[in-house]
């Protein structure tokens, strides 16, 4: 399997040679203009409060989603479920992710609602986790099944909002520095989700053969041997934690508004353009 991925991997690569390194014109007024440097966007954002919240909400729930999708098998696992079933569990969590996310992030991109819409998706990545502590517990596929295509319909359609969301925040900071920090930030807090999740894991034996028994569901009790119910209660108060900071976004007496350079010059541009084009006609 590692070895059919690695070929697949490598031959996707090669057409990333042939990528011209920029558009034949620039996709927005903003784009168009020169980028600061480095060490000049760094200062800009470490004196944006704006940036910081999102910085730990994306870095927390991209942990979150990282953590859980990587430790899904052994969470469902003890209560009895199959690894098909657990692995038919993820892929909902991402093909519902990735045809939601279709549909909302283009509509979210052309009102330019990220506001709205980080305000509105937080609060079901938050409740998904929440929700997925007792999930395993009803011992039906239903639950999990059901949990995981909302966490991945709102995991997936928050990530590129928020990210738009970063740029506009961190204007006229160069948007590559802004999210780079913020993917480093998810990856790193995803590592450390995945060891506390894992110390976290209940110690007592597992009699594989007992727990499962061709695939359906033969475990008693609330918290059999082996499960993860302490670790699934670390991700949701972690989730929930960081819940409130997002919703205080746009807040200006908390020092949480943000000014939106980019989206001006862009609508001003387009402005001009549709009247030169009304003028020639």
């Amino acid at each position: 399997m590692v070895l059919i991925i690695s070929i697949i991997s490598s031959v996707a690569c090669i057409p990333s040679l042939f990528i011209p390194a920029a558009p034949p014109s620039p996709p927005t007024a903003s784009s168009g203009l020169s980028k600061i440097p480095v060490v000049d966007s760094l200062r800009y954002m470490l004196r944006s409060r704006p940036f910081y919240i999102v910085f730990i909400t994306f870095g927390t729930y991209t942990a979150g989603f990282n953590a859980f999708s990587s430790l899904l098998n052994q969470i469902l696992y003890p209560y009895g479920y199959s690894e098909d079933e657990a692995g038919i569990c993820g892929a909902i969590m991402i093909v519902v992710g990735l045809v939601v996310a279709a549909i909302v992030s283009p509509i979210l991109g052309r009102t330019q609602a990220y506001l709205l819409g980080i305000w509105t998706l937080v609060p079901l990545v938050a409740g998904s986790y929440l929700a997925m502590i007792w999930a395993p517990q009803t011992r039906t596929l239903v639950a999990p099944y059901l949990m995981s295509a909302v966490l991945g319909a709102s995991s997936f359609s928050l990530m590129p909002v928020a990210l738009e969301f970063l740029v506009e925040i961190t204007y006229p900071a160069s948007p590559e520095v802004s999210s780079t920090i913020c993917w480093v930030g998810g990856q790193l807090f995803g590592a450390i989700f995945i060891i506390i999740m894992n110390a976290l894991k209940d110690g007592r034996y597992v009699d594989l053969g007992k727990v499962n028994d061709g695939g359906r569901i033969t475990s008693s009790g609330t918290r059999p041997p082996g499960n993860m119910y302490n670790a699934l209660v670390f991700q949701a108060v972690a989730a929930m934690v960081v819940l409130p900071l997002p919703l205080m976004l746009g807040t200006k007496r908390l020092g949480l508004g943000f000014g939106e350079g980019r989206r001006i010059l862009d609508e001003h541009r387009e402005g001009t353009e549709e009247a030169a084009i009304g003028h020639e006609q």
